[in-house]
């Protein structure tokens, strides 16, 4: 198998364990039924919508050297549906799967439990902020870009860290001493700061919704979280663990500036939709940023 096909996330059948692919599946099957529990009438043609904006978004592939990427709007589905992500990121996945064999059958669990994980998440996550009073100061908004800046860029040094100190055919241990010092060295964490910083200036003076760093944050997180979920699949639960290393490295690298483009994107549509249908966020209204008692879950 070429290690191209698993820069896309999905992954095919044949590369993990039937173990894993048999507790794949027990995971979407507690995440159908919590999807499922009480679902209301009114409730469907949202989790339609969502499961197609999904199914579609693996469609818009960034074209990259050896493969490409597409997004993957999990954070998007989390943030808007909260527990019903579970019923809407496995149907989209079997379309896929059906329609252009994006994935693959038996690894079907596998691949939801990495995407639907982090839309739950997310969406317990945006339901739990967007309770705090203060949400829409100036202050939090600028801690939660200086966070979604930080984690990006302390990430992207790790990784790119990693991919140099160690062999690309993945033999051997994985040392993580030299990674270590360049990501956490001082001038680093400095320079890390001062970026951070730039990027909150920078977000305050383009006048942004109060909401957009709230959703850039949800977005970028649901990304990472979801390659990082892949790679731990890879390195543990894969047929050819010692050949996979190097590859899980490289998909992260490949992912952040995705992470960046869908926490903008929604980031963009947090605000819009507090404006004009706060109800689908679990807001009050648009005069306020208080949320409603509806939980995530």
């Amino acid at each position: 198998m070429h290690p191209a096909i698993l820069l896309a996330i999905h992954l095919p059948d044949g590369v993990v364990h039937a173990q894993w692919c048999l507790v794949g599946f027990a995971g979407m099957a507690i995440m159908l039924a919590m999807g499922a529990w009480r679902i209301r009438d009114e409730e469907i043609p949202r989790v339609a919508i969502l499961t197609a904006v999904f199914f579609v978004a693996a469609q818009i592939h960034v074209p990259l050297p050896v493969s490409s990427a597409h997004l993957l709007l999990n954070g998007l589905v989390g943030v808007i549906l909260g527990r019903r992500a579970g019923l809407a990121i496995p149907l989209g996945l079997a379309l896929q799967m059906a329609l252009f064999q994006h994935g693959g059958w038996t690894t079907l669990g596998v691949n939801a439990c990495v995407m639907g994980i982090p839309a739950i998440l997310a969406g317990l996550l945006f339901g739990g902020l967007c309770r705090l009073p203060w949400v829409r100061r100036p202050w939090f908004r600028g801690i939660l870009v200086f966070t979604s800046m930080a984690v990006f860029i302390v990430s992207l040094v790790y990784c790119v860290s990693l991919l140099v100190s160690n062999p690309l055919n993945g033999a051997g241990t994985l040392h993580t001493e030299w990674a270590n010092s360049v990501a956490f060295h001082p001038a680093t964490v400095a320079a890390t700061g001062a970026m951070a910083l730039l990027a909150v200036w920078v977000e305050q003076r383009l006048e942004n919704a109060p909401e957009f760093p709230l959703g850039l944050l949800m977005g970028e997180t649901a990304v990472l979280a979801t390659v990082l979920l892949n790679g731990v699949v890879l390195l543990f639960g894969s047929t050819d663990q010692a050949n996979w290393r190097s590859l899980v490295l490289l998909v992260f690298v490949i992912h952040l500036p995705l992470a960046v483009i869908e926490g903008m994107v929604l980031g963009f549509l947090v605000g819009f939709l507090v404006r004009v249908k706060p109800e689908m966020l679990g807001w009050t209204s648009s005069e306020n940023s208080k949320c409603t008692a509806k939980s995530p879950l």
